[in-house]
């Protein structure tokens, strides 16, 4: 898949399953970087505080924070993850938004996303539009929106009778 194993930052070649042409990459490879940043990023046993690209692999790795177009993590941590496509595989995220998830045997506290397909994994509470799979709490966007009008409406209704009482 990649060029090299070298530990350390570096710029490398990655082939896409069932591509041909290599595309070039940043990799960190068994690193703990503040930031990670490139077009193509591919993080190996590594741990980096805030890692963005279009196109992000982790393997093996934690990272506080993930900024991706698309995201593929495997084995390992993340605290904050914001991708518009993002695919896991035996992983923890303790908040994901997403625009579309596919997460096998992935732990996830807190999912926001539009479509989500869930495999032998856990979320703790799923803010979806369309969800597949389990979950402790489902909530689809509409039944949360009413929920915020209604402790909003129920807020102000609360100030304007406690102000009239004045």
């Amino acid at each position: 898949m990649h060029d090299t194993q070298q530990p350390g930052i570096h710029h490398t070649h990655y082939r896409q399953p069932g591509g041909n042409v290599p595309t070039e990459a940043t990799g960190a490879t068994s690193v703990h970087a503040e930031r990670v940043e490139g077009q193509m990023v591919i993080v190996q046993q590594s741990r980096v505080e805030h890692l963005t690209g279009a196109r992000v692999s982790l393997e093996q790795s934690t990272a506080n924070h993930v900024e991706a177009r698309s995201a593929q993590v495997d084995r390992s941590a993340i605290r904050s993850l914001e991708a518009e496509r993002a695919v896991t595989l035996r992983s923890a995220i303790a908040l994901a938004r997403v625009r579309e998830l596919r997460a096998s045997r992935a732990r996830i506290g807190l999912l926001r996303a539009d479509h989500a397909i869930i495999e032998q994994g856990r979320i703790g509470i799923a803010l979806v539009r369309d969800l597949s799979g389990p979950a402790l709490l489902r909530l689809p966007l509409a039944t949360l929106a009413t929920f915020i009008v209604g402790l909003l409406a129920g807020a102000l209704l609360d100030r304007s009778i406690t102000a009239k009482r004045r």
